[in-house]
């Protein structure tokens, strides 16, 4: 028709596209190849920065440009003047600012202006903090834009309490501002140090922020931000090492070590062994795995180590008098100097003997120990919390966090109260069951342990509700442990348990044996009533010389007579019950 416009059809339109894509991408790769080949041929100059602009204006992530770009000023500085050298960064900055609008999360960039600051020979701080709240202000919760931010500070000699405060607006103008709330975190311990405080921090700073989180999730429940913020001051701060426990046997001529925080024995660290302050020379350390990797627990002794059908025996220079009374010390020594120690005393006639770290009476382990004003603090805060539970009755945050506050304030009093919202939980946040479930074995096993009075010997959790045993590490001297009518699947870090006799995990979901390997004294082992259905899952027990009486009825490898051959084989001298009496 005359005097109208020819559209192009669809298939016309998509062709030309198509063709435009292609001429793009031949423009990219030939000046990508230039590129490549001038940094080859050692040409180092202008026309390599202007040709990466090129490039780098429409793929700001191709990283190795802007390397080639930093290596190209370097050599540049060396001819230029200062005038000169400060126009050329000037100009950078501003291009680096146009690829932080294409993407404003570009690992390169963000690095390349920490360079050009670095290096320009008159860098406008004050004119990068400007930059740093416009691109906050685009997103707020733009770590690259942060930890430039705390690069631009620290060059700046920005007060800490300058950026408190600036945090602070932050969080005020956006409560659900995560940045900011993890940003105080970092800044608290500097303004506001005590080395005797969990997180560093003084206590009457950490009651403040307490107050500010507070009126976070009054104003949205809803947003976790506040809530995770929450969790960080109610946190116990790193643990110190110590040790939990130190045995040592002379039935086995061995000695087992168990500290609160995992180690590796090797070159910078190592367990010093002392009887009647003779140090113990050539010692072999094992974790309970018979390896040397980082555990909290490490054994020495002679003996055998049986695995699969390999047998290895272990020699130890550890000598233990026999018929005469001896004190003896572990160390831990890690880059020559002394950690922590532990020292107990055999009498003549004792075989074995064990020494356990001590606490208040009536505290916990597992909880930091609470000043009257902090205890005085979560209280009425625990308060306040219920008061929103109510009117929040689905929100799994104001739970959760009711949960936490009784676990740090009282275990024990609050004990049915924190296990019947860990229920309620379940049935909020079915995403996140298994977690509460967790969390719920993890609290009993803790209970169990802080109300235990002196060595714990014998262990009775059967029907819990268990997913997992946690804490093993603090349960070395246990002999009898049952675990029947739970729900674990696994038998992780059981190899903990060097002094178990007897262990029964009947009525479970355990399919194999795997972390029960290596327990010295293993004697009896009930596992009725499991997933167990090859001879392979057992194939762990073969390392417990011990072991004499192994029930598995009701599992599904009792139903082929040819896998209990296998498995009569697989363990021999080992009593199987196949059928409940």
């Amino acid at each position: 028709m005359h005097g109208r416009l020819k559209v192009k059809s669809t298939a016309e339109q998509l062709e030309a596209k198509k063709k435009e894509r292609e001429k793009k991408l031949q423009l990219y790769n030939a000046a990508t190849s230039k590129i490549i080949s001038k940094k080859k041929n050692g040409e180092l100059d202008e026309e390599l920065l202007l040709v990466s602009a090129e490039v780098l204006a429409v793929n700001p992530d191709f990283y190795t440009l802007w390397n080639y770009r930093k290596e190209t000023f370097l050599e540049l500085q060396k001819t230029k003047s200062k005038e000169e050298l400060q126009k050329m960064f000037l100009s950078e900055l501003i291009f680096l600012e146009s690829c932080l609008r294409v993407n404003h999360k570009s690992y390169g960039t963000w690095h390349h202006r920490c360079f050009v600051m670095d290096t320009m020979p008159e860098p406008d701080w004050n004119r990068e903090l400007e930059l740093c709240n416009d691109f906050l202000k685009y997103d707020e919760r733009n770590f690259h834009c942060w930890d430039y931010r705390r690069f631009v500070v620290k060059r700046a000699n920005v007060p800490p309490e300058a950026e408190l405060k600036f945090s602070l607006s932050k969080i005020n103008n956006n409560f659900s501002n995560y940045s900011s709330w993890h940003y105080r975190s970092k800044l608290l311990p500097v303004l506001y140090p005590d080395p005797k405080q969990p997180m560093g921090v003084s206590e009457e700073a950490l009651l403040k922020e307490y107050e500010l989180v507070q009126n976070g999730f009054f104003t949205d429940p809803d947003d976790q931000s506040n809530w995770f913020y929450h969790r960080w001051l109610m946190g116990r701060g790193e643990q110190v090492q110590g040790v939990n426990c130190f045995i040592v046997s002379r039935l086995d001529n061995s000695a087992i070590v168990s500290f609160t925080k995992h180690i590796k024995v090797g070159k910078a660290t190592d367990i010093v062994l002392e009887i009647n302050n003779t140090r113990q020379e050539h010692l072999t350390w094992h974790n309970p795995d018979r390896s040397s990797l980082f555990s909290t627990m490490w054994i020495s002794f002679d003996g055998y180590l049986i695995f699969s059908l390999n047998i290895n025996y272990i020699t130890n220079d550890l000598c233990l008098p026999k018929n005469e009374e001896c004190s003896i010390r572990a160390t831990l020594i890690e880059n020559d100097a002394a950690i922590c120690s532990s020292c107990l005393h055999l009498d003549v006639s004792d075989d074995s003997k064990s020494v356990t770290s001590s606490r208040p009476s009536g505290s916990s382990q597992f909880s930091q120990e609470l000043s009257a004003l902090k205890s005085d603090v979560l209280q009425q805060e625990l308060q306040s919390i219920l008061e929103l539970m109510e009117m929040e009755t689905d929100n799994k945050w104001v739970v959760l966090t009711v949960v936490l506050l009784m676990k740090a304030l009282d275990p024990f009093k609050y004990e049915m109260e924190i296990m019947n919202n860990l229920d309620r939980l379940e049935a909020l946040d079915f995403k996140r069951v298994n977690y509460y479930k967790d969390l719920r074995s993890k609290f009993l096993v803790e209970n169990l342990i802080d109300t235990s009075e002196g060595d714990i010997k014998s262990v009775d959790l059967k029907g819990k509700k268990l997913t997992k045993l946690y804490h093993t590490e603090l349960l070395p001297l246990v002999t009898v442990l049952d675990l029947s009518d739970n729900h674990v699947q696994e038998a992780k870090y059981f190899n903990h348990l060097q002094s178990l006799v007897e262990l029964n995990l009947s009525t479970n979901g355990v399919q194999n044996c795997e972390g029960l390997q290596h327990l010295p004294k293993l004697e009896k082992l009930l596992l009725r009533d499991n997933r167990l259905s090859s001879p392979l899952s057992f194939q762990p027990l073969q390392s417990c010389p011990k072991l004499k009486h192994l029930n598995i009825s009701g599992n599904p490898i009792c139903e082929s007579e040819d896998l209990i051959e296998q498995l009569r084989e697989l363990l021999t001298g080992v009593e199987i019950i196949l059928k409940s009496s």
